[in-house]
């Protein structure tokens, strides 16, 4: 790569749902790859999280060439897996017994791998059509592991976080990993636990590679007075995993005690209803404002008017939303969990506290808020911290190389 490109490769992503808004940084990968000369396709199992007119500019433009598996109507996904099963039958039925084979623990399980089949013979088509031999998974792992398993194409995958790692033996992770020619682990946390996952002689395909922001799209807004009351932002799906109810314990506490503040809740989820009826209980109502799920332009509208940024999860990878307020210069608070202390040093680029610890949590926050001097220099390390180890463009370019060099090995 020493011109700044790479060899010709060709590559499926086979992606959850993409466009979507809290998979960003998707689109912004599969860009960069692109600028460096790879030539990805995109394949998504649902469709865009928005209605068309919703999305950004770039985001219909990306929608316009992805191959969409679920938009396909079942008439002509049925007749397309019959010509499979007519072209290659053997290969389609040990696939089909593959994948029920996966779901064997129960008959919804059952049901679930079947329609998993279904997709992978979709999707495969698709790579045969386009003259992939090569699929990339993130948020589809085991549609990704069909696919390998009825046509001729080697698969990866991605691991990001909680929802890949939190029950291995019903996500199947171990066949998952001894299945792919590599996975990806964006945290050294998680390939540790993909490590646990897996025998020894597969911990050589567990690859580090971490995600990253364009610092320069996340551009710290000027200085500004502390907010009266001070304001917080928390982002992130509502649900228990994520702990906003714990945050809202902390919101009441401070009350309590003569310090309130405000809190923005962005993100929507199951804990919703919960989570407003629980803050109507705890009298701080009118000190939580439940956003829902907002663009990324209304986000960074909200990043400049917040004084502190919290995240009160219980399980988590390296959250993205977390690298975008601290290159902001927002003074983060997090939980000493998983791939977080990779992120940020206590003290240095944010303050860390004991999981599930409202007591500690509720200090750390209110020891931000009552010293100006810290938040200004925390913001500022904050921001080089993500510049040097997060930056976009930079890890894109070392994935790149991690997706070249394991597909040279197999041609």
């Amino acid at each position: 790569m020493a011109d700044g490109t790479i060899d010709r490769v060709s590559v499926l992503y086979l992606i959850g749902q993409y466009p979507a808004i809290n998979h960003s940084y998707l689109l912004a990968e599969v860009k960069h790859l692109r600028q460096l000369g790879l030539e990805v396709s995109v394949a998504s199992v649902s469709p865009p999280d928005r209605p068309l007119e919703q999305l950004t500019s770039e985001e219909r433009q990306e929608a316009a060439r992805t191959f969409y598996v679920k938009s396909i109507p079942a008439a002509k996904a049925a007749l397309l897996n019959l010509r499979e099963f007519l072209g290659h039958p053997l290969r389609y039925l040990r696939g089909l017994m593959f994948a029920i084979r996966l779901g064997s623990s129960g008959l919804n399980r059952v049901i679930y791998r079947v329609a998993y089949f279904a997709e992978a013979i979709l999707v495969g088509r698709y790579m045969r059509q386009c003259g992939v031999s090569h699929v990339h998974a993130s948020f589809s792992a085991t549609v990704a592991l069909i696919v390998s398993r009825i046509f001729p194409v080697t698969m990866s995958f991605g691991v990001y976080g909680f929802g890949e790692l939190h029950n291995p033996s019903e996500s199947h992770l171990r066949q998952l990993i001894e299945g792919a020619i590599f996975v990806r682990s964006i945290s050294r946390y998680g390939r540790s636990q993909l490590m646990l996952s897996s025998p020894r002689s597969e911990w050589s395909k567990l690859i580090y590679a971490p995600l990253g922001i364009d610092a320069a799209e996340f551009a710290p807004g000027a200085p500004r007075a502390l907010s009266m009351p001070p304001r917080l932002l928390c982002v992130g799906r509502l649900a228990r995993e994520k702990g906003q109810a714990l945050l809202l314990e902390v919101v009441a506490a401070l009350n309590a005690e003569g310090c309130p503040v405000h809190l923005r809740l962005v993100g929507d989820g199951p804990d919703r209803t919960w989570l407003e009826l629980r803050a109507a209980e705890l009298g701080i109502a009118s000190n939580v404002q439940f956003a829902g799920r907002v663009d990324q332009d209304r986000l960074m509208t909200m990043y400049r008017e917040t004084d502190a940024f919290v995240l009160s999860s219980m399980a988590e990878g390296i959250p993205m939303v977390l690298m975008e307020a601290m290159a902001m210069r927002i003074p983060c608070v997090a939980p000493r969990i998983t791939g977080i202390p990779e992120l940020i040093e206590h003290g240095v680029e944010g303050m860390l506290f004991a999981v599930a610890d409202v007591q500690d949590l509720k200090e750390k926050i209110r020891n931000l808020l009552e010293t100006p001097g810290l938040c200004e220099q925390i913001g500022r390390q904050a921001r080089a911290r993500v510049i040097r180890d997060y930056d976009a463009v930079r890890n894109s370019g070392c994935f790149a190389e991690v997706l070249t060099q394991s597909l040279k090995g197999l041609r």
